[in-house]
């Protein structure tokens, strides 16, 4: 048995669950810090489910989680990719028709 045996797992822990999954997939090095980040994550996630279905108010536990989120987001940036159009203007190529 885990610990989540018998326990209502939410929507918003259900999609915490999987960008922990994804985060530590892409990055499997350890970072104690991201990890700190992500648990918070889960308990604020487990919490504001909680809220929801109990009608309670989530606005303080949701802007903390949103400011982890966009914690773990400044640590690990997603790379943008150029495809070749822009790429050759920015290279200065030239097109002629």
């Amino acid at each position: 048995m885990d610990d989540d045996t018998g326990r209502i797992i939410g929507p918003q822990e259900q999609t915490t669950r999987q960008i922990v999954d994804d985060l530590k997939a892409k990055h499997p090095e350890p970072d104690p810090i991201r990890d700190g980040l992500c648990q918070s994550m889960l308990s604020l996630a487990a919490n504001i489910d909680a809220q929801n279905r109990t009608g309670k108010e989530i606005s303080r536990n949701m802007g903390q989680y949103i400011d982890a989120l966009w914690k773990i987001r400044d640590m690990y940036p997603t790379e943008t990719v150029a495809d070749d159009d822009v790429e050759a203007v920015w290279s200065g190529a030239t097109y002629e028709d």
